[in-house]
């Protein structure tokens, strides 16, 4: 196979040096395939990014919809990938997710140079947009899957360049990544783009809605404002009125639009409520919900703000002017007097305990204005400085900024200040993403506070999501995300690693932690408190020799090699010359086999070599004491001291007159008998 040539399942030959960028999603390139079982079918590959989790990985063992009008992955895994170049031009290879469509039959409904379409009426919207995207929904939707890229660069026409459309693909970057804030509804238009979450199905109804309306008027009906402007415009009037208000609608297309873009996912249409539109029904309109209003308006980064929602929206956006604003009197009589809630006072006191009482003191101030944007607006993300992300986006969010310093520093503020908990606290219901997001924090707040190898920030990253790959600077290219994987993949770094380089780090310690189906506590304990280097080594065996235990392979000559090296300033262990050098012999020997088991085994301080050794040395030294005291004793003058042999004297004198004596009583007996 040629270098540039990429095989996947022993059938798909994907070319790395053959781009197809009208093929391109946001953040993913496109390139050709080729099936060697249907040469010449028309088919494409995108290379999702090496450091982010890959949501189809998850999903490979559900059934592809049937038919649906959606661009659905033929075929996915992870392959060898050049993922950079070296100085001499070389290709630097690694391990990237990969997924493989079959390429449409239609032209992309927009984008290129093609003009937007002239606008749509309500017939041709019924039959070539919401009838394909209403299959295409329902049968993500059996599968628990969210599309959350419907938009206008995202469609295709099913053939041609007109009539049906079919949605683009959804799985090579995180679910609502290009979204703009347009399509999205507030709550995730509010977060990062990597941080918005898988969301539901109702999300992609609002998109729906908001696509109708653009096709429909044949233009972008937000134009000219800045996508902070777009949202606050949402939370103040209402996202119909916000997108729709100004324009000349039917009565029939204000219907599906006001359920469709209503703001509260349970009163927002369904597919049902769809369906039931395309065949003439009509359902009575459902009144916006609009937060209340102030008395007077507050001004706040050169806006002025009537509800709470907005301003909290705001404070997310603007956080330096925030922390100053919660410090004032306007804010303090603004919350409790615009409102008629006598009781605004004894809340905002009690959530600043509550933001004394999370986290260091150096971020109280911090962690008050993001419980107090939770708590003017419980539909927000969590915000905390320049961090806004949804509690299900957490995973995503993090793995982009992990090599963010700043970014990440205040991530993890974000972490120890619980605040995703106290989001969660605030909600009047939750979804089941968002249940699991909370057994999830739940597992992560047991060890973010935690300093020791395989806790920490490394932790919290694995336990929030599995298809996480192990960021590990040693094995960061190899894309793995799950631990069968993760000794091959060191076993492969090692040659491009320095000499001697220990094949432990927090990272890998912590994907053993999150995946390993046991506790590893007692592992990485006795990392982190080993009192010299040869007790830390013989740990960081022992974790990996858990994990060959779980999945074994025998098939690790360059791990079991450093492994080898790595040990053998830990001989010093055996205290016998004799069982050194066999310990030497058996380890070599091991290392050959690739058993880290049996090498773990061998320095295990309870195993049955060391037992022996140091039963043996016990005995060794107990025996050296004894024949050091009595080497004293004679240098003491044990036999020849005058008091000590005097001594003797008089006890082996009186021993011998007793002896003397009893034996003459003796005799003169026997003599007096006779």
């Amino acid at each position: 196979m040629a270098d540039d040539q990429i095989l996947l399942d022993e059938r798909y030959e994907i070319a790395a040096d053959r781009r197809l960028p009208k093929f391109d999603s946001p953040g993913v390139e496109a390139f050709a395939v080729d099936d060697r079982n249907e040469p010449g079918r028309p088919m494409f590959a995108l290379i999702a990014p090496g450091h982010l989790p890959c949501r189809h990985l998850g999903l490979l063992a559900k059934k592809p919809p049937s038919d649906a009008p959606v661009l659905w992955p033929r075929a996915a895994g992870v392959v060898d990938w050049p993922v950079a170049r070296a100085e001499n031009g070389a290709a630097v290879w690694g391990r990237r997710p990969l997924l493989i469509f079959d390429a449409p039959k239609g032209e992309r409904m927009f984008g290129g140079d093609a003009p937007p379409p002239r606008p749509m009426t309500e017939p041709q919207l019924a039959r070539n947009i919401i009838a394909p995207i209403v299959i295409a929904v329902r049968e993500m939707s059996a599968l628990g899957i969210p599309h959350r890229a419907i938009r206008p660069g995202n469609l295709f026409y099913q053939s041609s360049h007109q009539g049906p459309v079919m949605l683009g693909e959804c799985f090579s970057m995180p679910p609502g990544f290009a979204q703009p804030a347009l399509y999205e509804t507030i709550e995730n238009a509010i977060a990062d783009p990597y941080g918005r979450g898988p969301g539901i199905s109702s999300d992609d109804l609002y998109a729906l809605g908001v696509l109708l309306l653009q096709l429909h008027v044949g233009r972008d009906p937000t134009e000219g404002l800045s996508e902070e402007e777009i949202i606050s415009a949402k939370i103040s009037a209402g996202s119909f009125a916000a997108l729709a208000g100004r324009e000349k609608l039917s009565t029939s297309m204000a219907e599906i639009l006001r359920g469709l873009l209503n703001d509260r996912p349970g009163d927002r249409w369904t597919l049902r409520h769809l369906e039931a539109w395309n065949t003439g029904q009509h359902f009575t309109p459902t009144m916006p919900y609009l937060p209340q209003r102030a008395s007077r308006p507050i001004r706040f980064a050169e806006g002025e703000y009537m509800n709470k929602p907005a301003l909290a929206h705001a404070m997310g956006y603007h956080w330096p002017d925030a922390t100053k604003l919660v410090d004032s009197s306007d804010f303090d009589n603004w919350m409790k007097r615009s409102f008629n809630e006598d009781k605004a006072g004894d809340v905002m006191m009690r959530i600043l305990g509550s933001a004394a009482g999370s986290g260091p003191a150096a971020a109280i101030k911090d962690r008050y204005v993001a419980r107090l944007i939770i708590w003017m607006n419980a539909q927000s993300p969590v915000c905390y400085r320049d961090i806004r992300v949804n509690v299900t986006g957490m995973s995503a969010m993090l793995a982009n900024v992990l090599d963010q310093q700043p970014l990440l520093n205040q991530f993890v503020e974000l972490l120890r200040g619980r605040l995703p908990q106290v989001w969660l606290n605030e909600q009047p219901t939750l979804n089941a993403d968002q249940l699991q997001a909370r057994r999830i924090m739940e597992e992560v707040e047991k060890h973010i506070e935690r300093p020791n190898i395989g806790q920490g920030m490394e932790r919290a990253l694995y336990e929030l999501d599995s298809l996480v790959p192990c960021r590990s600077p040693m094995i960061a290219d190899f894309y793995v995300t799950h631990i069968r994987d993760l000794l091959p993949a060191i076993d492969a770094a090692l040659p491009g690693v320095g000499e001697g380089t220990i094949p432990m780090d927090r990272h890998i310690a912590a994907f053993i932690g999150a995946h390993l189906r046991r506790t590893i506590d007692r592992e990485i304990a006795a990392i982190s408190q080993a009192t010299d280097e040869t007790d830390r080594r013989i740990a960081i065996l022992r974790l990996l020799a858990l994990v060959q235990q779980a999945h074994p392979n025998r098939k690790l000559p360059r791990l079991a090699d450093a492994l080898v090296a790595m040990l053998v300033p830990a001989l010093t262990c055996f205290h016998h010359a004799a069982s050194r050098t066999d310990a030497e012999r058996r380890m070599r020997k091991l290392g050959k086999d690739c058993d880290l088991l049996g090498l773990a085994l061998l320095f295990d301080p309870n195993g049955p070599a060391r037992s022996a050794d140091s039963l043996g040395f016990a005995a060794a030294r107990s025996a050296y004491v004894a024949l050091k005291r009595e080497e004293q004793w004679l240098e003491g003058g044990g036999l020849t001291n005058p008091v000590r042999t005097r001594l003797i004297g008089q006890r082996a004198a009186a021993v011998t007159s007793a002896f003397v004596a009893s034996a003459a009583i003796a005799a003169y007996s026997v003599f007096a008998l006779l």
